[in-house]
């Protein structure tokens, strides 16, 4: 144990660098568990968010209905109308479509009761929330909004962290105010590094990033348009992937109106110099000189798939960007940096809220490291080989003809474009497959958890994966019940779980009981006893209460001695 002579006053117990949607996320997560924190963010509050990401996943959304936000966040971006539809075609304005993803729009998404509507890729979904698209500039918004009401969050810009120190007991920060350049120390228990891709906080640790350091180039325009929508004389697309011999980029619209994101990819060999940012523009959009636009802001970047060789050192912890780096096709980054971010902050608000002790932190990285890995590689494939398709030249210049032979190899393009695209634009399985398989805070029986592809999932119990969701007989969500902490699942009332609840209180953990009736139609439901995480994550399950709540429960939240060895491994258990 530190000395407690070492110990001084702190500022907050949770320091976090970097506003973004990463950093948001963790303060607004502790705070739903009582814990204050600190954002320190180097822009000033009058600096826009960009509109890197636009895709808000459906693992995202439910994160976001835990923090009381969803509907919020799901009214935000483009009109009620608007498709989400993603069309691949020869030509933004004028060309031929090769295929297209029929998505729904705001109002097509729900049906009646409020469920997702039948009839997309995406509606059949086990989950309350399904995916949403909007811009980065828009979420962000509703993230400060909720900082702001929150009475636990210190939102602070202009606060540029020019270094920090852990001292064991708390990490010292030395903050200036770029407005000012006053210099202040802030002192935190622990300290969270949301702050990027050129994350400092990372750099101050000497943490490599390892993998694929290029992969392409690729140039990122904001513009607005007057006209471009009045242009479009089809079913609008969300997205559109432009593909011919000689053009490959993507357009996506913003506001369903008159901002337009262009990503235009740089031909291999070629650099950023090597491109018109002009001549790009109307390549993509295959639109002439009498085209009138604004540039609002012009990106040129390279795409990586790099992963930090470690996500903590003492109380510093790595997110998002500043944990990993890959092509951000999907939003996969930053849906994955929210990800990592509520798994790190109820395990933070466990130690400090004294019912955890500080093991439980280290496996942040035994659980997150792993599937960022896998994750980043999933969502690499389908980039990729859509890329070096393009770049090596193998787009048929028939593609652009008018006659039968064009109209031939349009057909068989599509299809091809299709099967290898649906996969990563309707991704159940990166939302829902994913599952811990060697996480010392989770009790594993002897069953393995299902495969999952990108596109594909098998609703599972297997401890370790994500409870399934589903609606409750009067509506209601499951997770709109489960605790806040830990939930002991009981689906038959008439299984004794002894002095669970006793057990839990005199160790101080958070605990509720909830009994409700097997859901109908869900086979992978097949245990008596299920306890979730608070990540909604499978920590234990049995048909029989364990021999002792105790050894269980110190298992679950990282306190448990190797004395103690694995509790309760049922081998009378099944899973599907």
């Amino acid at each position: 144990m530190p000395d407690s002579r070492n110990k001084v006053a702190l500022d907050t117990p949770v320091a976090i660098i970097g506003a973004g949607p990463v950093g948001m996320s963790v303060a607004l997560d502790l705070a739903s568990r009582g814990v204050k924190s600190v954002i320190l963010e180097i822009r000033s509050a009058e600096v826009p968010a960009d509109a890197r990401c636009n895709t808000v996943a459906a693992r995202t959304m439910e994160t976001f209905r835990r923090f009381g936000i969803a509907d919020r966040v799901r009214q935000c971006g483009l009109p009620d109308d608007y498709p989400t539809d993603v069309r691949f075609s020869t030509g933004f304005v004028s060309g031929h479509e090769l295929t297209r993803i029929v998505l729904p729009s705001r109002a097509e998404r729900f049906d009646a009761s409020g469920r997702s509507a039948p009839g997309f890729p995406d509606t059949d979904w086990l989950t309350p929330e399904p995916v949403h698209r909007a811009s980065q500039m828009y979420i962000e918004p509703v993230l400060k909004e909720a900082i702001v009401e929150s009475h636990y969050i210190s939102l602070q810009h202009n606060s540029e962290v020019l270094n920090f120190t852990d001292h064991g007991t708390h990490v010292a920060l030395d903050i200036e105010d770029t407005k000012s350049g006053e210099r202040r120390v802030l002192c935190s228990r622990f300290l969270v590094g949301a702050d990027g891709g050129k994350s400092m906080v990372r750099k101050k640790l000497d943490i490599p990033l390892e993998g694929d350091a290029v992969l392409y180039k690729q140039r990122s325009i904001l513009i607005e348009a007057d006209d471009l929508r009045e242009r479009i004389k089809h079913r609008p697309p969300w997205m559109e992937l432009v593909i011919n011999h000689e053009v490959f980029g993507g357009v996506l619209a913003i506001d369903g109106e008159r901002l337009w994101l262009v990503h235009s990819m740089v031909p291999e060999g070629a650099d950023f110099d090597d491109v018109g940012v002009d001549d790009s523009i109307r390549a993509l959009l295959g639109v002439g000189e009498d085209f009138e636009y604004r540039i609002i802001k012009h990106v040129d970047w390279t795409a990586r798939r790099l992963l930090a060789s470690r996500f903590r050192v003492g109380n510093v912890f790595l997110a998002g960007d500043a944990a990993h780096l890959w092509v951000p096709y999907g939003g996969y980054g930053m849906n994955a940096g929210i990800a990592d971010g509520v798994n790190l902050s109820w395990k933070l608000a466990a130690v400090v809220n004294g019912w955890a002790p500080e093991a439980l932190l280290e496996t942040y990285q035994d659980e997150r490291q792993p599937i960022t890995e896998q994750v980043s590689r999933h969502a690499m494939e389908v980039a990729v080989r859509v890329f070096e398709q393009n770049q090596k030249k193998n787009v048929p210049e028939l593609l652009l003809s008018e006659g039968e032979s064009g109209q031939q190899a349009r057909k068989d393009f599509g299809v091809e474009l299709y099967e290898m695209n649906i996969g990563q634009l309707t991704c159940e399985g990166l939302n829902f497959g994913y599952y811990y398989d060697k996480s010392p805070v989770i009790a594993y029986d002897n069953m393995k958890a299902p495969p999952y592809t990108m596109g594909t999932a098998t609703p599972s119990t297997v401890p370790g994966c994500r409870f399934p969701h589903f609606w409750l007989k009067d509506g209601t969500s499951l997770y709109d019940v489960l605790g806040r902490d830990f939930t002991l699942v009981r689906f038959d009332p008439g299984v004794d779980i002894g002095d669970a609840e006793r057990v839990a209180r005199e160790q101080g953990i958070p605990l509720k009981v909830l009994d409700i009736p097997y859901p109908d139609n869900a086979p992978w439901f097949c245990h008596n006893l299920i306890i979730s995480r608070p990540d909604f994550h499978v920590g234990w399950r049995s048909n029989v209460a364990p021999p002792n709540w105790g050894n269980l429960l110190d298992k679950l939240r990282g306190a448990q001695s190797q004395e103690q060895g694995i509790v309760n491994l049922d081998d009378r258990q099944r899973a599907l």
